[in-house]
C-alpha cells in the first residue's frame, strides 16, 4: 500500500468515525426533543386533566399533594420516566461513542437493547442513587451532556436576584455548590464503571473515588478548558459571521438576505458542532482509559446502508425546511412588536415606585402600560404597594393590611434618591385617566385580606378600569378565576414564577417569568387565543431573547432601555441584528433544529 492509499484509507476512516458520531449525538438528541419531550409533556397534561388541575405552581403544590393523592403519585411517575429518559440518554451515547471509538462491531439496536437491559438490573437503592448522581453531574450539563430532558432545571432569574442580594445566603448557597462540584467531580467515572465494565453500584463508586483520588483539580481544569474552548471558537464562528453579514448589509438588499440566508445557516451548523464537540468531550475525559486506537469501521455504518435517493432526498427536504424558515425569519415574519410595559411604573430609577410622581414622569415616555400594585388595606380600600412590609420604602414596620387608607397615605416613601407620599389607588387611578395613561394592575393578596376583597375591588373599579382599556394580573389563581366569574370582560393575566406545565385556565394570558419561559410555551398559549407577557426583563440579551420568542408584551425596570432594542429590532433592523438574536436564543438544550 503506497503513502497516498494509506493516508486516504485513515481521512475515509476518520471521516466515517465523525460521521457516525454525528449521526449518533443528533439522533438521539432529535429522538429525545420530538418525541420522548411530547409524550411526557402530553402525558403531563392528561393526568393534569385527570384531576381536574388547572395549573401547577409553588403556590398550589401542597394543595395537590394532599387533595389529589392519584394524581401526585401519576405525576411522580412522569418524573420517574423523564430522569429514566435522562438515564438512558447519557448511557445510549456513552455506549455509542466507546463502541464507535473502538470499532467494535456493534449496531445501534444492539445499544439500544443493552442500554435497555441494564434498568431492570437496578436495585431501589440503585435508583435513588441515580437520581442523586444525576443532581450531581448537573453543573457539568451545560459543558458536555445538554439534554432537553432537563431543560427546565434552572433557578429563576428573580430567585438569583434574592440570593444576590443577601451575602451570607449566597455565601452559604457558593459553599454548598462547591461541594456538589467536588462530589461531582469524584463521582464523576460511575457511570462508565456501571454501564462499559458492568460494576455494582459499589464498585463503580469505589472505583470512581479512586481514580479521582488527588486528581481532582486536574478533572475540573479538563471539563472547564473543555468548555471555554469550545465556546471560545464557537464566539469566533459567530464573531466573523456577524462581521460578514454587516459588511453584506451594506450592499443591495437583494445581496445582503442572500448572504444572511447563508450566514444563519452557517449559525445553526455551529451550534449542532457545538453539541456534538461537546458531547463528545465530555465522553472522551468519562471514557479516557478504556478506549485504545483500534482502526476499524464502525459496523452501524457498514451495515444496511439506505438508497442514495432516500437519502438524497430527505437532506433536500431538511434542506428545503431550514432555508425557508431562515428566510421567513429574516424578513421578519416571525417577529411582532410587543407591548412595553414598565414595571411599578418607573424607568431606571426615575422616582419611587408604585407612586404618583414616577407615574407621571414615565408616562412621558409612552409605555404602552404602566404596571403596578395594590393591597387592601385595613379598611378594606387599596392601596397602591408592592411589598408586604412597608419597612424597605418607608422606614415603619408594618404590612398594608395592619393600617388604615388614611394613615397609610400619610406615609413618605423613599428610593433611588426621591421621596414621593403613598398612594391609594383611587388617586393613582384617577392621575393616570388623567394623562391617558393604560394600567396593568397587579392585586396583591395576603391571608389577612377580607373574604369580601375580590366583590369589593370589582365593584369599586370593574367598569372604570374596562372603559380605560386597562389590564389586571396575579399571582392568586383565585383572583384571577374569580374576577373572570364575576367581570368575564376584564382582561385578567395569570402570574407564574415558573415554566412547569402548560396551565388551562380562564385567564386572557399569562406574565410569565422570563427566564423560563420558552417559544413553546409561548406557542401554545397563542394557540389558545392567549397573550404571554415577560416579566422582568432588564437586560438587552433577554429583551432580544424575548423579541425572539415573540412574546406579546415585555415588563421592564428600563424601559427607555427596552423600547431602543425594540426599535432597533423591529422598526430598523438589520441582518445582522436579526442573526445576533438568534445567537443569543439559540437554545440550551441540545436540539438539532431550533
Amino acid at each position: 500500500m503506497n503513502h497516498f492509499s494509506f493516508v486516504n484509507k485513515i481521512r475515509h476512516e476518520f471521516f466515517q468515525k465523525w460521521v457516525a458520531y454525528t449521526t449518533l449525538i443528533l439522533g438521539i438528541n432529535l429522538t429525545v426533543s420530538l418525541i420522548i419531550i411530547p409524550v411526557l409533556n402530553w402525558l403531563t397534561a392528561r393526568i393534569l386533566q385527570l384531576g381536574r388541575i388547572d395549573y401547577v405552581s409553588y403556590t398550589n403544590v401542597g394543595n395537590i399533594l394532599i387533595t389529589h393523592p392519584i394524581v401526585s403519585i401519576l405525576l411522580v411517575v412522569v418524573l420517574i420516566l423523564a430522569l429514566l429518559f435522562v438515564y438512558w440518554q447519557f448511557t445510549f451515547l456513552m455506549l455509542g461513542i466507546y463502541h464507535i471509538r473502538m470499532g467494535h462491531g456493534y449496531s445501534i439496536r444492539e445499544m439500544l437493547a443493552d442500554t435497555l437491559s441494564l434498568t431492570p438490573s437496578l436495585s431501589l437503592s440503585s435508583f435513588g442513587f441515580f437520581l442523586g448522581y444525576f443532581i450531581l453531574i448537573l453543573p457539568f450539563s451545560e459543558i458536555g451532556f445538554k439534554t432537553a430532558l432537563l431543560a427546565k432545571v434552572k433557578i429563576p432569574d428573580f430567585i438569583l436576584t434574592y440570593i444576590n442580594a443577601n451575602p451570607w445566603l449566597l455565601l452559604l448557597l457558593t459553599i454548598a455548590y462547591l461541594i456538589v462540584l467536588y462530589l461531582g467531580i469524584r463521582l464523576l467515572f460511575v457511570l462508565p464503571n456501571l454501564v462499559i465494565l458492568q460494576h455494582s453500584v459499589r464498585q463503580a463508586i469505589a472505583e470512581s473515588w479512586r481514580k479521582t483520588r488527588g486528581k481532582t483539580w486536574s478533572y475540573f481544569l479538563n471539563i472547564t478548558i473543555l468548555s471555554l474552548m469550545i465556546s471560545a471558537a464557537a464566539l469566533i464562528c459567530y464573531s466573523v459571521i456577524l462581521i460578514g453579514q454587516a459588511l453584506a448589509d451594506g450592499q443591495t438588499t437583494a445581496f445582503a438576505l442572500t448572504v444572511a440566508v447563508i450566514n444563519l445557516v452557517l449559525i445553526e451548523l455551529v451550534a449542532q458542532f457545538v453539541v456534538i464537540f461537546s458531547t463528545f468531550g465530555l465522553m472522551r475525559i468519562l471514557l479516557n482509559d478504556l478506549l485504545s486506537p483500534v482502526r476499524l469501521l464502525p459496523s452501524f455504518i457498514r451495515k444496511r446502508r439506505k438508497p442514495r435517493v432516500l437519502i438524497i432526498g430527505a437532506m433536500l427536504l431538511v434542506a428545503l425546511s431550514v432555508v425557508t424558515f431562515n428566510v421567513v425569519y429574516l424578513q421578519g415574519f416571525t417577529v411582532t412588536k410587543p407591548l412595553e410595559i414598565s414595571h411599578r411604573g418607573v424607568d431606571s430609577g426615575n422616582g419611587v415606585q408604585n407612586t404618583i410622581p414616577a407615574l407621571k414622569k414615565t408616562s412621558k415616555e409612552h409605555p404602552d402600560y404602566v404596571e403596578m400594585d395594590i393591597h387592601e388595606t385595613k379598611d378594606h380600600q387599596f392601596v397602591v404597594m408592592h411589598d408586604e412590609n412597608l419597612k424597605q420604602l418607608t422606614g415603619v414596620n408594618r404590612a398594608p393590611y395592619q393600617m388604615t387608607l388614611k394613615q397609610l397615605t400619610a406615609l413618605t416613601a423613599h428610593e433611588n434618591g426621591y421621596s414621593a407620599k403613598i398612594a391609594s389607588f383611587d388617586d393613582y387611578l384617577t392621575a393616570a385617566e388623567s394623562i391617558h395613561q393604560k394600567l396593568l394592575v397587579e392585586i396583591k393578596v395576603t391571608s389577612h385580606d377580607s373574604s369580601n376583597m375580590l366583590k369589593l375591588f370589582t365593584s369599586k373599579y370593574a367598569k372604570r378600569l374596562r372603559a380605560d382599556h386597562d389590564e389586571i394580573h396575579s399571582l392568586s389563581y383565585r383572583v384571577v378565576k374569580g374576577l373572570k366569574q364575576t367581570d368575564p370582560k376584564q382582561y385578567v393575566s395569570f402570574i407564574l414564577p415558573y415554566n412547569l406545565a402548560f396551565p388551562h385556565t380562564p385567564a386572557n394570558g399569562y406574565t410569565m417569568e422570563y427566564s423560563t419561559l420558552n417559544d413553546d410555551f409561548v406557542d401554545e398559549a397563542n394557540a389558545n387565543h392567549q397573550r404571554v407577557y415577560a416579566w422582568t426583563v432588564n437586560s438587552d440579551t433577554a429583551i432580544q431573547a424575548a423579541l425572539f420568542q415573540n412574546v406579546n408584551g415585555i415588563i421592564t425596570d428600563h424601559l427607555h432601555d427596552l423600547q431602543v432594542t425594540v426599535n432597533d429590532n423591529i422598526n430598523h433592523p438589520t441582518y445582522t441584528t436579526r442573526l445576533l438574536d438568534y445567537i443569543i436564543d439559540i437554545p440550551s438544550t441540545n436540539m438539532p433544529l431550533n
